[in-house]
């Protein structure tokens, strides 16, 4: 399912928001231009290998930083929110 379709059929449930989470499905959303927020953590490991987070786009998206909060443990997270015309 697409995930503009995904999202249409929450709508109909009565939900307004959804969380998204995983490299390839956040890649499916963006493409289609369907974040409207993001909160982006940072944990001080290097795993070596993975999917990456952001995929290539068919257009440039702009976000406006909102916050940052750093953790004792390292771990260091940023909400960003889509900057639309």
């Amino acid at each position: 399912m697409k995930p503009s379709a995904l999202l249409g059929h929450l709508s109909g449930l009565g939900f307004s928001n959804a969380y998204v989470d995983g490299g390839k499905v956040i890649q499916s959303f963006l493409q289609e231009d369907l974040i409207d927020e993001m909160i982006i953590s940072k944990v001080p490991v290097l795993l070596g290998t993975g999917i990456p987070l952001f995929g290539p786009l068919y257009a440039d998206l702009s976000f406006t930083h909102i916050q940052t909060t750093t953790f004792s443990n390292g771990l260091v997270s940023s909400r960003y929110e889509r900057k639309r015309n």
